[in-house]
């Protein structure tokens, strides 16, 4: 389960000498971890760039919530969309009015090719969450978010691949679409089997990869 929408980092394009100018529009806001910073219907029509920490995006639908990605610095997003955005940790935002950088956009058509790239891939990757909710089980959305972190951000060591999440329990429930109950259910029989070892608080450690590839499916 993929959980990073775009494998391009804006802050790197932002660094660049042609864009100081607009790099100088933004404006640095700082929040807590575990906040929820922006909703539907949200007064200030802006757009951000992660400049630090994580945020959750998701969809509330009744009692329901639907992770759509995990924002991560370089990441760009809206304030004014039917998503919800919350903290995972202590985040700096870079924020700029919608209207500002469309007007950039206009005149920078390099820049404006990146951002609408960007985009593209939150729609791609929207739909691909939509196909997992559907078709997959939980014991699949949990196997696939594990392979996914450890593709993507582990570190392969003696014992494994070591994946830090830096999530509650509660969070990951939120991100695969589960109940926080099954979720934990669910770890705690891949910990039991061997599929996963417990390194540290919200640390693991995947021995073999493609053991969990196949355990959704036994």
């Amino acid at each position: 389960m993929k959980t990073k929408f775009s494998t391009i980092n804006l802050l790197s394009e932002l660094d660049k000498s042609e864009n100081s100018s607009f790099l100088a529009e933004f404006t640095d806001i700082h929040y807590p971890k575990n906040n929820l910073i922006y909703s539907p219907g949200h007064d200030k029509d802006l757009v951000f760039i992660v400049k630090k920490g994580r945020l959750r995006l998701y969809l509330a639908v009744e009692d329901k919530e639907f992770s759509l990605a995990i924002l991560e610095p370089g990441d760009i997003y809206a304030t004014h969309t039917r998503a919800h955005v919350q903290t995972l940790e202590d985040v700096t935002l870079m924020v700029i009015p919608t209207g500002k950088l469309h007007s950039y956009m206009t005149t920078h058509p390099a820049l404006s090719k990146t951002i609408i790239s960007v985009l593209g891939e939150l729609l791609k990757q929207s739909f691909s969450i939509i196909d997992s909710l559907v078709f997959k089980d939980i014991k699949q959305r949990l196997t696939d978010f594990f392979i996914y972190e450890a593709t993507h951000n582990g570190h392969p060591g003696s014992r494994g691949i070591k994946v830090q999440l830096d999530l509650s329990t509660t969070q990951l429930a939120a991100i695969v679409g589960a109940s926080r109950q099954t979720t934990s259910t669910i770890v705690s029989a891949m910990l039991k089997e061997g599929i996963l070892q417990k390194a540290d608080r919200n640390v693991y450690i995947i021995p073999n990869i493609d053991l969990l590839r196949n355990y959704a499916h036994t």
